[in-house]
């Protein structure tokens, strides 16, 4: 944890950094294709040069043909040089070479070894003047303007390079300015206004599509903690508050009545056992399979949240899990067997909750009606891992402890010794008795870490919301209405899920009565 804690070391900037990496391998590419055509052009220039020196001694080749005696080859050769020497080429060789490599005819300085390398070319011919063994005419001339113009040609190169580097560099630090690093500052910004508790702060920082995006998840981030803080504050004063009442009440009082948007009572029941044939419907794998899957579809989107608003949460339970797992048995199969295989430790967890949830409402002098459990069937269990790309394990309200207290100050009163108990997960809380759901229903709902750091959810209702809840137009129906599974392409027991979860909650009331 201390790692965790300890601040990123500064290095070098996001901008500076895409503007380097960037222009080193964009000037880099250029560099290596504009710098190989140079040396390109420049090779066959010198190809070129010297082919041109060659043929400049085909006039001399043709006069040493012709020629009668040395001395007429010899005097032949000194014009071609001196021709040379007056055009100024003062550093022109001219030699005569025979077979055995031996000097037959020299005109002008040899070239030494450290001088500037000479254009140099060669040709071979036959006079009778100087034998009858063939010889090498061999020339060389002062290559310093080419190499002086090859010089200049390199440095342009260069200087080319340069300064594109240095207009790339500057045109992307306006570019990564303008749409990455400015918009990242001030999102920066917003961020460290954040941890400063103004948690209204947060700018639209602009740019980039993904740097707005960000800017828009850390506004609404910050807006649900605003609230989430707000109702924390509003349910402590209100727990505060409570603390200071006698409950000099009847436990067993009877509740407030609410009034429930029910059905007529004959109208009521006939849609009941219409949902309870449908269910069965569902179980009869005699059923064509054709049918089956339209009846699971039309369960799953309209019959389930049906039978939620008509007051039968256990039969919502069982259409969606028999919809589940006719629509989709494989994932059935598998958030079932995720979930018998948490069966121990869920136990273990119900158990340890409820005595040290009842121990704490006691000794703070909270009266307590019920304590309960709701494990969450396999269809919950997969429609949040779909909705929120969630892991098995990442499914928080897995098990949640429902704590029926007599009136609605108890419940904030409940809350708050529940906070002192474990500490709340900020974001996880809500308040439906400031702002009941649309449906109706009402009650504390927070997440909280046990002292093995795993999350679970705590509900907490007055004797009158959860008669609400459960009998009334309640908790889940209009709030999860729409989720539609999709089809991919057997066998899994829903009943099985049925009694684990019927299992679980039995292992709570027996511990809650002791």
């Amino acid at each position: 944890m201390a790692l965790a804690n300890t601040p990123v070391a500064r290095g070098m900037g996001l901008g500076l950094r895409l503007g380097f990496l960037t222009t080193l391998v964009v000037s880099g590419v250029m560099a290596l294709v504009t710098g190989g055509q140079l040396a390109w052009d420049l090779h066959t220039e010198l190809r070129d040069r010297q082919s041109l020196l060659s043929e400049s001694l085909s006039p001399l080749a043709a006069e040493l043909h012709g020629a009668t005696n040395r001395e007429e080859a010899q005097a032949a050769v000194t014009r071609f040089h001196s021709s040379f020497v007056v055009r100024g080429r003062e550093r022109h060789y001219l030699a005569i070479i025979d077979a055995s490599g031996q000097l037959v005819v020299e005109e002008g300085e040899r070239p030494a070894t450290t001088q500037a390398p000479l254009l140099s070319a060669n040709m071979s011919l036959t006079s009778a003047a100087l034998g009858a063994e063939p010889v090498t005419l061999v020339v060389a001339q002062d290559g310093t303007d080419y190499l002086a113009a090859r010089a200049r040609r390199w440095w342009g190169w260069a200087l080319h390079v340069a300064l594109t580097a240095a207009a790339t560099l500057a045109l992307l630090h306006v570019v990564i300015r303008r749409e990455v690093t400015g918009p990242i500052e001030r999102l920066l910004t917003g961020v460290q206004m954040m941890e400063l508790g103004y948690w209204d702060a947060m700018p639209d920082p602009g740019g980039a599509w993904e740097v707005r995006w960000l800017g828009w998840r850390f506004r609404a981030l910050a807006n649900e903690l605003s609230r989430t803080a707000a109702h924390l504050i509003a349910a402590q004063r209100r727990a505060y508050a409570a603390a200071a009442d006698t409950h000099a009440r009847v436990a067993g009082a009877a509740p407030a009545e609410f009034a429930s948007p029910e059905l007529p009572r004959d109208d009521a029941g006939e849609a009941i056992c219409a949902l309870q044939t449908s269910l069965r419907r569902l179980e009869d794998r005699g059923e064509a399979e054709v049918d089956r899957r339209a009846l699971a579809r039309l369960a799953w989107d309209r019959l389930a949240p049906r039978a939620e608003r008509l007051g039968r949460p256990d039969l919502r339970i069982e259409l969606e899990d028999a919809a589940f797992q006719v629509l989709d048995p494989d994932g059935f199969h598998d958030v079932s067997r995720q979930l018998h295989a948490r069966r121990s430790q869920l136990d273990a967890q119900v158990r340890q909750r409820t005595g040290e949830i009842r121990h704490s409402l006691a000794t703070r002098g909270v009266p307590v009606l019920r304590i309960g459990c709701r494990i969450k069937h396999a269809a919950g269990i997969w429609k949040k891992m779909r909705e929120k790309n969630l892991s098995f394990d990442q499914v928080h309200d897995l098990l949640a402890m429902r704590v029926v207290v007599p009136t609605e100050s108890d419940c904030y009163h409940a809350l708050g010794v529940v906070h002192d108990l474990y500490p709340p997960v900020i974001g996880r809380f809500k308040d439906y008795i400031a702002a009941p759901k649309e449906n109706g229903y009402r009650g504390l709902h927070t997440s909280a870490r046990d002292r093995d750091q795993a999350v679970f959810e705590i509900q907490i209702r007055s004797a009158a919301m959860h008669q609400f809840a459960e009998e009334g137009a309640a908790a889940h129906a209009n709030y999860k209405d729409g989720k539609r599974l999709p089809v991919p392409g057997e066998d899994a027991s829903r009943k099985s899920v049925q009694t684990l979860r019927q299992g679980l909650e039995r292992a709570v009331e027996a511990t809650a009565r002791s």
